[in-house]
């Protein structure tokens, strides 16, 4: 996300890779690296001898070396091929030399990210419990951003904020420091194989062999304004995700399980994983024409999701364990030993990888689509109303 300042860059690039003369370094042999992973020459730029892919991406030698060693993926919002590990818990930024605005912006970049159930939270230092820590540096004369892919399981280790973005808006720091902590973590551009969408000029970064693979639940293409990782931004951003990064989130760094489905007969949600379900509309459940729900699980209490949802091992069906009485399709209550404590989305309706109009039963405790035809264990159909369940939307893949 530079801005002017890669024009000289892109020549300082001419240079070293028109000279084959010296001994290779560790820079021309990122460069190389980059080149027979299949990022486009062009599209490859060295600043203060640090490479660069898609203008604002810093590869390291190691993590150019580690898409050398994986196969290659189809072309076609994507990430690097590179992700963090899961152990990570808590990722902290050094912004000790932010002031002002830059500082505000830092703060609210953060809670971005750890306002969502991910693996891991976020928090500016100082701060205790960290498993890894970036260093955020202000890099005058810059407009724009940059910052690198993860290696080793580990985020890149610091991001680049122009100073020059300081006669811009909070939003549009905040979006700019957001945009470049999404690369620490593996996000590529959102159009990157068409910069001139955000950019108005400019073509494809490259596939980089799987270093840009569509993330599920994501579109394939691109759109002004579609996604805070687009390669350039506009006077007039928020700062905030947009649906489909929420939904890249969800999808790389969200803890879920599968295989939760739909029961055409009673509307009711089960688990599918193992063989015997009791519905309460007779027999077992059937899941003709289901997706695959994927239910988050074990996470930190978090603003817009409702924890306390358990699995019934009786009849494999999924309720609300925070009140005392429920009704089994199996015969008495159900019964949540042995479960996780899922968290289920609400008050957000439908989006890419989302489908609402879920409901809770005050009857029995269940979850139920709210449909037509539903059946209820404690008889009768399923009853929600407005003062007494949310609109849940349930993760499908």
């Amino acid at each position: 996300m530079f801005a002017r300042s890669l024009v000289l860059a892109a020549g300082c690039l001419a240079l070293a890779i028109g000279c084959a003369e010296p001994p290779l370094d560790e820079t021309q042999e990122t460069i190389n690296n980059l080149v027979e992973a299949g990022f486009p020459s062009n599209d490859i730029m060295v600043v203060d001898g640090k490479v660069y892919v898609g203008r604002d991406a810093e590869v390291s030698l190691a993590a150019s070396q580690e898409l050398l060693k994986l196969g290659h993926a189809p072309k076609e919002q994507y990430r690097t091929t590179n992700l963090i590990n899961t152990s990570l818990t808590k990722i902290c930024i050094n912004g000790s030399t932010f002031t002002g605005n830059f500082s505000t912006a830092l703060d609210l970049a953060i809670q971005n990210y750890d306002e969502l159930p991910l693996t891991f939270s976020m928090a500016r230092t100082p701060s205790t419990g960290c498993s890894f820590t970036i260093n955020a540096v202000i890099q005058p004369g810059v407009v724009g951003g940059s910052a690198g892919f993860p290696s080793g399981g580990l985020p890149y280790s610091t991001i680049n904020i122009g100073g020059g973005l300081s006669s811009y808006s909070v939003d549009v720091i905040e979006h700019v420091i957001t945009h470049e902590l999404g690369h620490t973590i593996g996000f590529r551009h959102s159009d990157y194989y068409n910069r001139s969408i955000s950019c108005g000029s400019g073509g494809d970064e490259g596939q980089a062999g799987v270093g840009a693979i569509l993330i599920a639940g994501t579109p394939s293409t691109a759109t002004v304004g579609g996604s805070l990782m687009n390669s350039c931004f506009r006077t007039n951003e928020t700062g905030e995700f947009a649906a489909s990064d929420l939904s890249a989130l969800r999808t790389l760094y969200t803890p879920v399980q599968p295989s939760w489905t739909w029961c055409s007969k009673c509307q009711g949600l089960f688990y599918g994983g193992n063989p015997s379900s009791r519905c309460p509309a007779g027999g077992t459940h059937v899941n003709t024409g289901s997706y695959n729900y994927h239910l988050a699980y074990n996470i930190a209490p978090t603003a817009g999701w409702q924890g306390g949802w358990r699995w019934c091992n009786k009849c494999q069906g999924l309720f609300y364990g925070g009140n005392p009485s429920s009704v089994c399709p199996s015969g008495g209550n159900h019964d949540g030993s042995g479960s996780h404590d899922y968290h289920l989305h609400h008050s957000v309706g439908d989006s890419t990888d989302l489908q609402g109009n879920w409901r809770y039963c005050n009857k029995c405790q269940g979850m139920f689509y709210n449909g037509a035809g539903s059946v209820c264990p404690s008889g009768g159909a399923h009853f929600a109303s407005a003062s007494t369940s949310y609109n849940y939307s349930m993760i499908f893949r």
